[in-house]
């Protein structure tokens, strides 16, 4: 009774039994005991009609795509898939798929600190987080320091350095903050605040005369808490770890390399944290619409679906022979 009112409906399996008055704990129990009785006769378990399953050929299209792309996850494969026409399908079914083509490897969870909803920034420009990084190329030593806008996690600002002092770190600040839109006055239109930690270079003289030049607040986290200066931490890595596979030796080659790798992060690489689109589709662009025509694709596709997995499974009758009753 269940299957057919699902089949006449096309409700999905609770809103079915709402409208039948049955408890969700029994039609899964008769379903349960039904599959029992089935493997007890040696015909196997029942397997449910399931209309939204995916299609072969999107199947197909999901494990040729992520051959063709080793180094994504299911997560960015799936959104990447969704926006370049490939297939429409969740994440979790892009997971399932791989993981019955054993083109997955298992994942370790870790625990990492969520940041309270008073800490996060809510527009673009509104917080900017700043950091220097310790690199070695050659037989030189770097340092890279880096503007990030927390909200978009766009890298807005980098200079590469020979020393880590006031005047180094106050010039590529001040070069950062020229890329911000002005009013009319010549003023920031926006001006964002600072986070950055305890070093010297952020407490000197010089930085604290371009933020008080353009009005900006600075905060500075607390001595030896890293994490609340995360974000900028996070970036950091991941474009060290970019660095590292191309291995540059001098300066000039260094800066190349990463005006690429920025460039990449910034207009390219999608951003778990920010529902996988691009930092600049946050920074610059209206992420709303594009996650609206995601689910849009989405539901369309869903839709698609159901229909194709229906008439699958539920040919049309063939016509009867009225030669007999002529």
């Amino acid at each position: 009774m269940v299957e057919e009112a699902k089949r006449r409906s096309g409700w999905p399996t609770r809103r079915t039994l709402q409208a039948l008055g049955i408890a969700a704990t029994s039609y899964y129990r008769w379903l349960r005991e039904e599959a029992w009785g089935r493997e007890a006769q040696g015909r196997g378990p029942v397997r449910p009609v399931q209309v939204y399953e995916a299609l072969e050929e999107e199947k197909q299209a999901v494990r040729a795509y992520a051959c063709r792309h080793t180094e994504l996850r299911h997560r960015e494969l799936s959104w990447r898939m969704i926006d370049e026409d490939v297939a429409y399908l969740s994440p979790s079914t892009v997971y399932r798929i791989l993981r019955e083509g054993n083109l997955v490897c298992p994942w370790r969870r870790r625990k990492k600190r969520r940041r309270e909803e008073l800490e996060k920034a809510s527009r673009p420009d509104e917080r900017w987080g700043t950091d220097i990084m310790y690199l070695r190329l050659g037989a030189g030593q770097y340092y890279l320091v880096t503007f990030l806008d927390e909200y978009s996690r766009y890298l807005v600002g980098w200079e590469l350095l020979t020393s880590m002092d006031g005047a180094s770190v106050s010039t590529a600040a001040q070069a950062a903050l020229e890329t911000l839109p002005r009013s009319v006055e010549g003023e920031l239109a926006s001006p964002p605040e600072i986070r950055s930690d305890n070093g010297s270079c952020y407490l000197s003289r010089d930085f604290r005369a371009v933020l008080q030049e353009h009005g900006l607040t600075h905060q500075r986290i607390k001595p030896h808490c890293p994490e609340e200066n995360g974000l900028v931490e996070r970036s950091n890595r991941t474009l060290r770890e970019a660095l590292e596979e191309l291995e540059p030796t001098s300066r000039q080659e260094a800066e190349e390399a990463l005006q690429k790798i920025i460039d990449w992060y910034n207009h390219e690489r999608l951003h778990s944290a920010l529902g996988y689109l691009r930092p600049i589709d946050y920074y610059r662009g209206q992420p709303s619409a594009m996650h609206e025509a995601r689910r849009l694709k989405l539901a369309q596709a869903r839709h698609r679906r159901r229909e194709r997995n229906i008439s699958l499974r539920q040919p049309t009758l063939p016509l009867e022979d009225d030669s007999n009753t002529l």
